[in-house]
């Protein structure tokens, strides 16, 4: 967590890039990469170099317990602070695991090892201050900053005082914000538009369209449909330009929609505002939606996890992974969460972990709406 400008300005710390293949081999199973691994963290010389790769193994297993005692343990040796940092970025920020609340509350054992130890460091307060802020842990950040030299770490200052107004300023300017983003896909856009703006309950809406680089007739699609909130980006971000969309959006509630989503549900905002206020423990829910192939008008359902369910009154909520085709959260929590600081966001990449881990971790949880007719087409 070396390069805190680097994630502010919407990519993750460069030193990072290079590393997420070689962790993700080793954590699905691939030991051959183990040496690797080590040599790229600096600690194929290392005596506690094999630590690390036992602590990715536990993860693997599931074994969180031991993981962390793995992580407190390298955490009391100063030398290990840039490998750890590293490691604890991966974790934090890139992989999925069943109980992540567990390796949350892992992680997070190091990381007050850290503070117990080596806030004297720059090493030390640089890790410290990535992992509260990339969670949006403004309180416990700024309790760090009051420890420390007025000019020190002047980066993350900086950035906590933009996370702190963006998040203290914001008064909602409509009830719903429809957020989507596209690259050349006109004419499902203007499909899901289309359908979009026929099964909304509610007129109290916008739409902010975030393009990226198409050199279709997106244009004359958008003008077609009168939407006026377009962000043009002048390159192909992929699904890294979600956080100029989701910044921009002045709505209550931030609905995510997918542009090849080609039918809704009947008042699909409101199912999912229901959902949202019948579960105040969850922040981010999703319609799980149908998969429509174009070419041979065959469907399938997309089905990710098995699902607890769960109710209140006449409404189900079954907790789990969300699909972020067509999914809704607070714009307050995004804000509170520090939106999508701390990482560059890509197919490999998505931005429904990033929302989930990172509510998580404000004790908000994640889960679908199962049933309604959710179509989303392909390819």
């Amino acid at each position: 967590m070396t390069e805190p400008l680097a994630a502010m300005n919407g990519g993750r710390p460069s030193h990072l890039e290079g590393d997420v293949g070689l962790f993700s081999a080793y954590i699905m199973g691939e030991a051959r990469f183990g040496p690797v691994l080590l040599d790229r963290l600096g600690l194929d010389k290392h005596p506690l170099g094999p630590s690390v790769l036992f602590a990715l193994d536990a993860v693997r297993q599931e074994d969180f317990e031991s993981a962390g005692t793995i992580f407190r343990h390298l955490a009391t040796d100063a030398q290990l602070l840039p490998a750890l940092d590293r490691t604890l970025q991966y974790l934090c920020k890139v992989t999925t695991a069943f109980a992540y609340a567990k390796l949350l509350e892992a992680c997070s054992q190091a990381v007050v090892e850290v503070i117990g130890r080596h806030l004297a460091t720059d090493a030390g307060q640089r890790l410290v201050l990535e992992f509260f802020l990339y969670f949006g842990k403004f309180k416990e950040a700024e309790q760090v900053l009051a420890a420390l030299p007025a000019t020190a770490v002047p980066d993350y200052r900086a950035e906590l005082q933009r996370a702190r107004l963006r998040l203290e300023l914001f008064t909602p300017r409509k009830r719903f914000s429809f957020c989507l983003l596209t690259w050349n896909r006109a004419d499902l856009l203007d499909r899901c538009l289309t359908d979009l703006k026929a099964k909304v309950a509610g007129q109290d809406y916008e739409i902010v369209v975030g393009v990226n680089a198409s050199t279709d007739h997106t244009a004359q699609v958008l003008a077609k449909h009168g939407i006026q909130n377009v962000l043009w980006n002048s390159r192909n971000d992929s699904i890294d330009y979600y956080r100029a969309v989701f910044d921009a959006a002045a709505g209550e509630y931030i609905v995510e929609i997918d542009d090849n989503v080609v039918e809704f549900p009947i008042g699909f905002d409101r199912l999912l505002e229901d959902h949202l206020q019948a579960f105040p423990d969850f922040g981010y829910i999703g319609i799980q939606p149908t998969r429509l192939f174009l070419s041979t008008g065959q469907e399938e359902s997309m089905v990710i996890a098995d699902y607890g369910e769960l109710r209140a009154g006449d409404l189900t909520m079954y907790l789990g992974p969300v699909w972020g085709c067509c999914a809704i959260l607070r714009n307050r929590d995004y804000r509170r969460i520090n939106g999508f600081y701390g990482i560059r966001m890509s197919k490999e990449i998505g931005e429904e972990p990033q929302l989930m881990r990172k509510l998580l971790m404000h004790g908000k949880r994640s889960g679908q709406i199962i049933g309604p007719r959710l179509v989303k087409a392909f390819p």
